[in-house]
């Protein structure tokens, strides 16, 4: 395995460390290009807007501010079910802007539609095939991996599934890329109302075995950032990966229920996180709709 490391500013609601040295800085080589990710976006045609719902346009103007060469979106993407014909009423008239710069992945109200074909009907082909919904790309040679976290619907998630194999294999194909990273809907860890999904964490340490960067995920509607865990939720060793949870797309807040272990940065906002990919690592920020920035730091490739 190849050694990480992983250097870190906080400003939520731990004492803040320092910033990262500019030769911690220089160290990620070459600027690539740019992510914005956000998962549970839209509410459905006609929702009220207010302080703590429907905040969709919003995160888009935020965003489009930030200006993204790609934006990824974390399932959940369209209230209630995520009909196409809701697609195209609200979502697209927001975060639909940015269509032609996404690479989405689906969240469980998509399958409130059967076979969440109105998912799969609005973004085409960028959402992979219809019966499976994992997918990847390569963005400024960062291998980028869209899984779908729907387990029931896609033949299971465990070792041995076709989702997992997929991976292995993708990621054995690829074993030459330095940096990856990889997103789903439902995530692995979180001390939001929803908590922890252990079915992810066979495809986590799939992930692992290939030293891959780290996991975003929404579902829980809040930011939270974790410490490098295990697929077991222990901490430590140089194979372990941190994670994300981003889900103040627009929809609505969800207050912390659980209190996680590693769980070292925590945000009940509205917003997105921009991430900024280099030859050797990346750096982070997270964006509240509200104004000013809160968690950021620096991460280096395995």
């Amino acid at each position: 395995m190849r050694t990480a490391r992983l250097a870190a500013t906080l400003a939520i609601f731990l004492v803040a460390a320092s910033s990262a040295s500019s030769a911690a800085a220089s160290s990620l080589g070459s600027y690539k290009t740019r992510l914005v990710a956000v998962g549970d976006i839209a509410c459905p045609p006609g929702g009220a807007v207010t302080a703590t719902t429907c905040q969709q346009a919003a995160t888009y103007s935020l965003a489009a501010r930030l200006k993204p060469d790609h934006v990824l979106v974390l399932g959940d993407n369209q209230y209630d079910s995520g009909t196409l014909a809701d697609y195209q009423a609200s979502y697209a008239l927001t975060w639909g802007k940015l269509k032609s710069k996404t690479f989405p992945v689906p969240g469980n109200h998509e399958y409130y539609t059967a076979g969440a074909t109105g998912y799969y009907d609005y973004f085409g082909s960028a959402a992979g095939s219809r019966t499976q919904g994992w997918h990847s790309s390569t963005y400024g040679g960062w291998r980028v991996l869209g899984l779908n976290s729907n387990c029931s619907y896609v033949g299971g998630c465990q070792t041995g599934s076709a989702q997992e194999k997929w991976l292995r294999s993708n990621l054995y194909n690829n074993r030459s890329k330095k940096c990856t990273l990889a997103l789903w809907h439902h995530p692995r860890f979180s001390s939001g109302e929803h908590g922890d999904n252990p079915e992810m964490a066979d495809l986590w340490e799939t992930l692992q075995d290939y030293d891959a960067e780290f996991v975003l995920a929404g579902h829980d509607h809040d930011y939270e950032r974790f410490l490098p865990m295990n697929s077991d939720g222990t901490g430590g060793g140089s194979d372990t990966m941190p994670s994300w949870v981003v889900g103040g797309g627009g929809k609505s807040l969800y207050p912390i229920a659980h209190s996680r272990p590693n769980s070292t940065g925590y945000s009940l906002s509205f917003g997105v996180l921009k991430l900024d990919l280099y030859s050797k690592g990346y750096k982070w920020r997270y964006y509240p709709a509200s104004g000013g920035s809160t968690d950021n730091g620096t991460g280096y490739c395995r």
